[in-house]
């Protein structure tokens, strides 16, 4: 299955409708292949879910990229399907990295935290199943419509014409968001909506790489997209905590409210839990900031930035 970040074929010399017929193709056909397992076949890999969310982040992007050379109700249409499909993968794979922290913290829990991690592992699982149903629906709802718009898509870039070469579309693109995430991270981000705007700033700048790495010097391929996935990482554990904060939050509210005579058998393990993540959630904002300064400080920046520009 062609899970790949790097599509072969590209080259920065292609006109932009020709590479965007191959990456829509490919990043639209791993939705496509993925969806089926991922919406019936959840529970024999954890992995479909995950690659079918990361496969309608990547096909987004695309579409983002290459929305110049779509009409536009069309690459409209495209969108809402993506988007109902990665909103429904996305709240099962939450659903998963949240289990998969809660075995991991019931490995080490005293008997005290274990009654209330227990009450987290039956409700999340209830969460997920419920998450299932709805990847199941947007599954039903939408594999067809996947596929209609793939094959349109492909009938209207077949015989289109562009004088714009990729790397002519790379420039502008890769520039603009390099100044986006910039401007970001100057934000105050003890504000965690700043914090995230960085991460979807830098996750779009990711999945731009990934479409024109072909278009630069080896350095851009080699040097800095690992450096962006790096600061990805770190951003997405922030996230984690976010996500598990406000989950946590909300489920203690209700149960003082709903069970008093019961949540002092689970609180010691909820609160743990609770105030596990919300300490690492300003460690990693600390952790963003120092990489970001080391970022700047070492000039990476500005050379990435000329890289771009000397092509």
């Amino acid at each position: 299955m062609a899970d790949e970040k790097w599509i072969d074929g590209l080259h920065g010399d292609m006109p932009a409708t020709e590479a965007a017929q191959l990456t829509l193709s490919v990043r639209l056909g791993v939705v496509r292949d993925r969806l089926p397992s991922a919406a019936l076949h959840a529970d024999d890999d954890i992995e479909h879910v995950h690659q079918l969310r990361v496969g309608t982040r990547r096909a987004a992007a695309a579409l983002r990229l290459f929305a110049d050379c779509l009409p536009g109700g069309l690459h409209k249409k495209t969108r809402a399907t993506l988007r109902a499909i990665r909103r429904s993968a996305g709240e099962a794979r939450d659903w998963d990295v949240f289990l998969e922290m809660l075995r991991t913290r019931l490995r080490r829990a005293t008997a005290k935290q274990r009654r209330g991690l227990d009450f987290l592992l039956g409700f999340a699982h209830g969460q997920r199943v419920l998450a299932q149903d709805h990847l199941r629906h947007a599954h039903d709802e939408n594999a067809n419509k996947l596929d209609r718009r793939i094959e349109q898509i492909s009938e209207a870039l077949e015989d289109a014409q562009s004088e714009q070469r990729l790397s002519e579309l790379a420039i502008p693109m890769l520039t603009q968001l390099l100044s986006e995430l910039e401007s970001a991270a100057r934000a105050d981000l003890k504000d965690y909506e700043a914090l995230h705007r960085v991460r979807i700033l830098g996750k779009h700048l990711r999945y731009a790489m990934e479409v024109f790495e072909s278009c630069f010097a080896s350095e851009f391929r080699q040097q800095y997209y690992p450096a962006v996935v790096e600061m990805q990482d770190i951003l997405g554990l922030a996230n984690d905590s976010y996500t598990a904060c406000q989950r946590l939050s909300a489920l203690r509210d209700r149960l003082m409210r709903t069970q008093p005579r019961q949540w002092p058998h689970y609180q010691d393990g909820i609160e743990t839990l609770l105030h596990f993540h919300e300490r690492r959630l300003p460690q990693q904002r600390h952790k963003f900031e120092k990489w970001w300064r080391a970022w700047l400080k070492s000039g990476a920046e500005q050379a990435f930035a000329e890289l771009i520009h000397g092509g």
